[in-house]
């Protein structure tokens, strides 16, 4: 053996000559690596004017005398830089680092987060990986101030990730608040560790709250006859042609719609319907530049595009309430135009909402009569028919008065037929318009004596 096991340190052979040179050698050796303290380890290039005191951890990609020795440590001795491979468990204090490492036999790794540097990896009475780099296994944690406050902060890259806290039982996620996946602030919860539903959610720009799956904190919604349950023109379904109404409110883009419905769910399978939305009937003067939200439940088949005014987006399928936030420009003022159309094949979805702001909320759904009396300001179909039966003489005119049931929008235009008539004086007799509010039967007799007619199939349209 010419050298010690673990340093190697030069040995003296017996009958060596000069033997104060390899003494010396250990010695120089002994006094770099004892306490051994090192210049850098991310160096790659040897200084320019090194000192005896000189020492370096050789990284990666060393050049000019580091070439090719990688992880060894570097003395510079008697003019010359000497390498030494290090054995597991050899230790150094990196200078510029402030920090102390240790050699594990494959790696040099910081022994302990004593710099701003930190650790790559530390577990608390646990085992830390690549995923969770802290680890902490204990009944309790403690972050406490130092002098007065404290903030704990968690960073995320963009907003389409994620900051959160997420609260587990037997490692299947329960409840999560924070940013998720955009940076509005969320409240969900999970009975699976799967299935999530949104308690709560803050708007970031205005503060408004939304308790997404209560009911009776849900949004309005400013759409009539979300769920196409009001049918007063009888539309059976199917084809509809372009810009007529179908189920109340509902009509057909350009270049018409097939649509059906069954139960609450409505199939749309080719073209668009279109509502348009009038913002004097929600108190506004106009929606432009308010940001609306569109939702629709349990949307099957395929995505659904949706237009607000000129702004546009999808809503990918899924179950559950799916929503796209649009906002409606500077241009889209008076009565916009809300659109819906299969993105590609057929759609099938139910209880369309309409609300302000940016987040959805679940449907609260309108009394029947109140979304009946909403439906008529706009369209209203008289039940039965007006039958004036009476002796008159001639040329004499009768009329009937006819009360709209809620005041229309605007004067409406009338539709009817006549049955049975009887004395009729050419064609005197019809159904006039006198205001939004009131309508009235007339005719007049050809001759005296018994006139008789009925209207029927009387509506009233004061559509947009």
């Amino acid at each position: 053996m010419t050298d010690t096991p673990r340093l190697s340190l030069p040995l003296l052979a017996a009958g060596q000559a000069q033997k104060h040179v390899t003494h010396n050698d250990a010695l120089m050796r002994l006094d770099g690596l004892i306490h051994l303290t090192v210049d850098s380890r991310t160096q790659t290039a040897p200084p320019a004017s090194p000192t005896e005191l000189s020492a370096y951890i050789v990284p990666a990609a060393g050049t000019g005398a580091f070439a090719g020795r990688t992880d060894q440590v570097a003395l510079f001795e008697d003019g010359g830089w000497t390498f030494l491979v290090p054995r597991a468990g050899w230790q150094a204090w990196v200078i510029d680092e402030a920090e102390h490492n240790l050699w594990t036999g494959t790696e040099w790794r910081r022994d302990s987060p004593l710099s701003s540097l930190g650790a790559e990896r530390w577990g608390v009475n646990a085992t830390a990986d690549t995923a969770n780099r802290l680890a902490v296994s204990s009944d309790a944690c403690l972050f406490n101030h130092a002098g007065s406050d404290h903030r704990l902060k968690i960073n995320k890259n963009a907003a389409g990730n994620t900051a959160s806290l997420l609260f587990q039982s037997n490692w299947s996620g329960r409840a999560e608040f924070g940013l998720a996946g955009d940076d509005d602030f969320r409240v969900k919860v999970s009975a699976d560790g799967s299935a999530w539903h949104d308690a709560l959610a803050i708007d970031r720009a205005s503060g408004a709250v939304a308790l997404s799956a209560s009911p009776w904190a849900a949004g309005a919604n400013l759409l009539v006859n979300g769920d196409m349950a009001i049918n007063q023109r009888g539309f059976a379904g199917g084809a509809l042609a372009a810009d007529a109404y179908g189920f109340d409110r509902w009509k057909a883009a350009t270049g018409g719609a097939n649509l059906s419905i069954s139960g609450f769910t409505i199939t749309l399978t080719s073209g668009a319907v279109v509502q348009p939305v009038e913002p004097a009937l929600w108190g506004l003067a106009s929606f432009a530049g308010l940001p609306l939200t569109l939702s629709v439940e349990d949307l099957s088949g395929g995505s659904l595009a949706v237009a607000i005014g000129s702004q546009s987006g999808t809503i990918t399928a899924g179950a559950g309430r799916r929503s796209v936030s649009l906002t409606p420009a500077a241009g889209d003022t008076g009565v916009l135009a809300v659109r819906l159309a299969p993105a590609t094949a057929a759609v099938s979805f139910a209880r369309v909402k309409l609300e302000r702001g940016p987040l959805v909320t679940n449907v609260a759904v309108r009394p029947t009569v109140q979304e009946e009396f909403i439906c008529r300001r706009y369209y209203w179909r008289l039940a039965g028919n007006i039958l004036i039966d009476a002796y008159q003489a001639a040329s004499a005119s009768l009329c009937q008065l006819i009360v709209l049931p809620v005041p229309m929008r605007a004067d409406p235009s009338v539709s009817f037929a006549v049955a049975g008539e009887i004395n009729i004086s050419g064609s005197e007799r019809g159904v006039t318009v006198q205001s939004p509010e009131q309508a009235y039967a007339h005719l007049t007799a050809a001759v005296t004596g018994r006139v008789r007619a009925s209207f029927d199939d009387i509506a009233f349209d004061a559509e947009l």
